[in-house]
């Protein structure tokens, strides 16, 4: 019987969409050694590896992408559960893009994660300060918060939630962080699960 520990990596162990600070990776690669823990991130697991080393991964029990509707065990895939958005929810993102009042658009705004949909009225193209700016913004008129709400009350089976500083993530409801803690009972005898996330 043992602890096992899930960490979410952006906003908790770095900074968001950031590499792991130098400090903080010298501290989290001895405690890794010594204990059994996943890590989850909205992003897809190129973007995850941008922000922690390929060591760090491998110590790993398991690295969950999209939500968790991925999971990689030493860089092999050992599952991946689709998500085909319906038409009407991607024209609604679309007008919400159109009708937003923030005025900087960057690029990559409705990224299909194949799993998931990740979308971001500044686009994920952002520059640190863009994201930023945007960051302020939303936390001054809950933009994101009130997209999230419509399409949950538009769309029954989905699910929509904030995520990381500028997105939302749109997932068929439950198929969304939370089912790591699941896919770690199956796999371990455990004792507890500590879920940590900003």
């Amino acid at each position: 019987m043992e602890k096992i520990y899930i960490f979410d990596v952006d906003g908790t162990l770095t900074p968001s969409r950031r590499p792991i600070t130098e400090d903080f990776e010298a501290f989290f690669s001895k405690w890794a050694k010594e204990n059994t823990f996943y890590l989850v991130s909205g992003s897809n697991l190129e973007k995850i590896k941008e922000q922690l080393p390929n060591y760090i991964l491998n110590l790993a029990a398991g690295v969950f992408p999209c939500g968790g509707n991925q999971l990689f065990i030493n860089d092999t895939q050992k599952y991946n559960r689709e998500f085909k958005p319906p038409e009407d929810l991607l024209n609604f993102l679309k007008e919400k893009l159109k009708n937003t009042n923030y005025t900087t658009k960057t690029g990559n705004h409705i990224e299909d994660r194949g799993s998931m949909l990740n979308f971001s009225i500044v686009g994920r193209d952002c520059s640190l300060e863009q994201r930023q700016d945007y960051f302020e913004y939303d936390n001054n008129v809950g933009e994101r918060s009130s997209i999230a709400e419509e399409i949950n009350a538009k769309w029954k089976n989905i699910e929509a939630v904030i995520g990381g500083q500028i997105s939302i993530d749109i997932t068929p409801k439950g198929m969304n962080k939370s089912q790591v803690l699941s896919e770690g009972k199956k796999r371990f005898s455990y004792q507890s699960i500590y879920f940590y996330r900003r």
